[in-house]
């Protein structure tokens, strides 16, 4: 049951890391250094996501409690296989061999640290 928690944290990062894509995408980029704060702050898609990282880590500290950090972290890799999905299905990001590839081989070390 542990991994599923694992896995949800893991989740929860990515959609966070997509949100705040799109957050980005709405700030205008000749606005000043203030101009830009407030744009984050009032942000819907940032505040989003900032709620999604919050989630994640109290259920990542849920985690730790039971994995061992060096089984746990690595897990965490799959966060930018997550991403690179959603980034290909809803940002229309080119999902080519080399980024297919590279996934099977974090997917492949992750099972393998958590082999017994």
């Amino acid at each position: 049951m542990i991994y599923v928690w694992a896995i949800l944290s893991i989740v929860m990062g990515a959609i966070g890391q997509f949100l705040l894509k799109l957050g980005a995408n709405k700030i205008k980029a000749g606005d000043n250094l203030f101009s830009s704060l407030l744009a984050m702050i009032f942000n819907i898609h940032i505040i989003m996501a900032a709620a999604c990282f919050v989630s994640s880590m109290v259920v990542w500290i849920f985690v730790l409690r039971k994995l061992q950090l060096s089984i746990a972290y690595p897990m965490v890799s799959l966060g930018y296989i997550i991403v690179m999905i959603l980034a290909y299905l809803f940002l229309k990001e080119p999902l080519g061999l080399y980024k297919v590839a590279g996934s099977l081989f974090i997917i492949s070390g992750v099972v393998i640290i958590n082999l017994k």
